[in-house]
């Protein structure tokens, strides 16, 4: 009999070890951790895409300003050129040069403002593109992180009532029995107690009992241990 009850307190016990290994196991498993990954990694992605955003925009600010500048430049040298107040011939060449280096001037600060207007253009659709990936990338997380909660609330409640189960039946085996099978568990990786089949295998070794041993098994009191691996051995009906 308290061989018996060793058998269904071992079984508890690997049940138990099964859902603490699932309980530690499930935000791997279940996917949270490399959605969170993805999260954050998108995350830093837009973030660092919204400075650059803001940098450049800030950098063609001052480029629009600075055409309008050149703008205004040359129209206050038209103006002073043609104004009549300017009769020096020398003095109109300089100005008429000053014009042709404000247009270039114009025609490069034009150049750098129609690429960096392409650039800010391509840069503010690939980061609505990356927004709303972020925003899938959330709800799918979401999503697992809410599936991982059911399924941990599920171990743990399981794992609660195989707590008490096992506290229950523990009541029931004397300490002696206890201290064999506490022993033999943390030698054997849980596994103190080993099933003997019809064909006379030990269950955890899968070595055949001697003969001096088997009329032993069928006493459900009797102590007997694998010659082999050391196991308590067990003799159930099917």
């Amino acid at each position: 009999m308290q061989l018996k009850l060793l058998w269904d307190l071992q079984e508890i016990d690997l049940a138990i070890r099964e859902l603490e290994q699932k309980i530690e196991e499930a935000p791997a498993l279940s996917g949270v951790k490399e959605a969170s990954e993805d999260y954050e990694r998108l995350e830093k992605e837009i973030s660092e895409k919204g400075s650059l955003l803001k940098d450049k925009r800030k950098i063609l600010k001052n480029l629009e300003m600075r055409d309008q500048k050149i703008v205004e430049d040359r129209k206050t040298l038209s103006d002073n050129m043609y104004d009549g107040t300017v009769t020096s011939i020398k003095e109109l060449e300089q100005m008429q040069r000053k014009m042709e280096l404000l247009a270039e001037d114009k025609q490069k600060n034009e150049d750098e403002i129609l690429l960096l207007m392409e650039f800010v253009e391509e840069q503010e659709s690939l980061l609505e593109y990356k927004t709303k990936e972020l925003e899938k990338c959330k709800q799918e997380l979401q999503k697992k992180e809410t599936a991982l909660e059911e399924d941990l609330d599920r171990f743990r409640r399981d794992l609660v009532n195989l707590q008490e189960s096992r506290a229950g039946l523990a009541e029931k085996i004397e300490a002696k029995y206890i201290n064999k099978y506490n022993m033999l568990a943390e030698k054997h990786q849980g596994e103190a107690l080993a099933r003997v089949g019809s064909n006379d295998i030990c269950g955890g070794c899968r070595v055949f009992i001697s003969s001096a041993l088997r009329g032993h098994l069928y006493n459900p009191e009797a102590i007997v241990y694998c010659e082999n691996c050391g196991r308590l051995l067990v003799r159930l009906d099917s």
